[in-house]
């Protein structure tokens, strides 16, 4: 199946996954534009000398998000956790503690980085104009930290409960606003006007996010709680989750040193450029990985592999579409970029044009790897998670730039590309090696054999040929035949009660079968659709119901367990039966 008909086949997942990702998409789009934006500003209002120097106070910026990320990511993951378990009253909790700690540690690093400027600017050897550009910079972000928790911590959870259109709201004020702020206050103030710009733009995010959640619209409740054992836990999850944030801000240092040691300061410009656009490529893939978070995490939670199978397959077709576009797109118009930043000289552009083609003939294998390194944190293989992005964004890119220098500065960027693919080979290699694995997504072989998974659209004649169907698959588990017929009558009511609330509009199901305990013959059914909200449990419970309504009730009387939940994107009914 080729990577455009992945994209374009119309499931419940996928529909879920779409909805998202274009949110997450312009929500990405506007936040990189935002960060790029200050460079360009910079440029077009000072100089060239300006924006070599805001760049090497970038890593600061990105050791924000890193924080951030490390206080709203394992929150965000424990929710979908909690949602996959039914847990509504837990996502309160871990929300109202994320709203917490992001002010409380916001508050607590704009006090330490005011303290602390002269011995972290110190760190530079650098001129005294250079030094200038860069500490008014600083000293307008040294304020940024409790409202940047606050928007990501938000982002997150929104996106968790479905509500994605508020974040793209959010971003595309908060990209007016940013760009209006910076160039004012930098024709007033400088490079501090820049950086005060950019915690204006992002407080307006903030704000735009905090209006939606505390009003009725909105699922989630903040509650008076604190657990430090969960926030522990949550720190745990986040740095495994975040590391790549915190190698994007190592990175920098690594590369303007070492360009700095071997051809000068007047060259670090180039190292701007190359990370801006491997920034863009990182927040494009970062867009992804929000929408696999949630929905990953939540089937996992289920133990439906089938759902997570389904999800990857959409998330790595996303990500090498979007590597390719970029790589092509940029490697185009590449000649374009050093005249944003200001450099006019015609050696460094041709310096920067060669250079950045070079990284771009790897990208496509940078996305992938990235994507399946956060997916093993997702189904709880943190550790190999982990050691992929130190060797994918860490140890191979220095390795091959060390190896590249001979070659001259070229030479340095195509080890840096070469070493994306050396992360890509390693992870092919240990995936299929792994004990009782032995694929790419690391998922336990007996149990995906005990799993069965059915997309259908919202229609009688699928949903009857689905039933019969069913009848047929669930007899080489060998189960009863009476827990048969009451399986495939349940799809059936299930599927027809679906299309009725449909109304002839576009909707689509999805049925998986899990047989959790063979020996038992425990047996779980999930059923999903993009419908409209309809708890068909409670609305019996209320003596408001139709006929198939009260069929599916007393079909399902005796299971086990029945449950309804319903988030933004979809709707859940889980039936377990032994």
């Amino acid at each position: 199946m080729s990577l455009l008909s992945i994209l374009r086949k119309k499931t419940v997942i996928s529909t879920r996954f779409r909805s998202v990702f274009v949110s997450a998409m312009v929500a990405m789009t506007l936040s990189y534009i935002l960060m790029l934006s200050d460079n360009i500003v910079a440029g077009q209002f000072i100089d060239d000398d300006a924006v070599a120097a805001m760049s090497l106070v970038f890593p600061l910026l990105t050791i924000l998000f890193f924080v951030s990320y490390l206080i709203a990511d394992g929150l965000g993951m424990m929710a979908a956790y909690a949602q996959g378990q039914e847990d509504r009253e837990k996502v309160n909790r871990l929300f109202s503690q994320g709203i917490m700690l992001s002010v409380g540690l916001g508050l607590v690093l704009s006090l330490l980085l005011s303290i602390f400027r002269e011995q972290l600017l110190s760190f530079w050897e650098i001129s005294p104009a250079y030094m200038a550009y860069a500490r008014g910079y600083y000293d307008g972000l040294k304020w940024l930290p409790p409202v940047v928790f606050l928007n990501i911590l938000f982002y997150t959870f929104l996106i968790q409960e479905g509500e994605e259109q508020v974040c793209v709201r959010a971003s595309s004020i908060a990209f007016v606003a940013n760009i209006i702020s910076d160039i004012i206050l930098c024709k007033a103030l400088g490079t501090i006007g820049i950086g005060l710009g950019t915690v204006a733009g992002t407080t307006i995010s903030c704000v735009v996010q905090c209006a939606f959640l505390f009003s009725e619209k909105s699922q989630l409740e903040f509650v008076w709680y604190c657990n430090f054992r969960e926030i522990v836990r949550s720190f745990a999850y986040s740095f495994y989750h975040s590391a790549d944030t915190l190698y994007l801000s190592m990175l920098p240092l690594v590369f303007s040193s070492y360009v700095i040691a071997h051809w000068g300061e007047s060259h670090i410009i180039v190292v701007t450029v190359i990370t801006n656009v491997l920034v863009l490529a990182i927040a494009l893939y970062t867009g992804v990985v929000d929408c696999l978070q949630p929905m990953v995490c939540q089937y996992h939670s289920e133990g439906s592999y089938s759902s997570v199978s389904k999800t990857m397959e959409l998330g790595i077709a996303c990500t090498v579409i979007m590597s390719l576009l970029v790589a092509i797109g940029v490697g185009v118009f590449a000649f374009l970029l050093p005249l944003l930043f200001g450099v006019d000289e015609d050696y460094l552009i041709a310096e920067i044009v060669a250079s950045l083609r070079c990284v771009l003939i790897f990208l496509v294998f940078l996305g992938p790897t990235l994507i399946y390194s956060n997916y093993y944190i997702y189904i709880e293989e943190r550790n190999y998670g982990l050691i992929l992005k130190t060797m994918l964004l860490l140890v191979f890119p220095i390795l091959g730039m060390l190896l590249g220098t001979d070659w001259g500065m070229e030479g340095m960027w195509l080890g840096v590309g070469a070493g994306y693919l050396l992360a890509f080979l390693f992870n092919l290699l240990i995936t299929r090696l792994w004990p009782g694995r032995g694929n790419i997504l690391l998922l336990n072989r007996d149990k995906m054999a005990r799993q069965y998974s059915y997309d259908i659209n919202a229609v009688m004649e699928e949903v009857m040929n689905l039933s019969y169907s069913v009848r047929d698959e669930l007899k080489a588990w060998g189960l009863p035949k009476s827990k048969i017929l009451r399986l495939s009558l349940l799809v059936e009511e299930v599927g027809l009660n679906a299309v009725e609330r449909a109304q002839n509009k576009p909707v689509q199901l999805e049925f998986s079968f899990l047989l959790e305990d063979a020996a038992n013959q425990t047996v779980k059914l999930i059923a999903r659709d993009n419908g409209k909200p309809y708890d068909v449990l409670s609305v019996v419970n209320e003596g408001q119901y139709s006929f198939r309504d009260y069929f599916i009730d007393s079909v399902t009387k005796d299971f086990y367990r029945r449950k309804y939940l319903s988030a933004g994107d979809e709707n859940k009914l889980v039936f377990e039966m032994n």
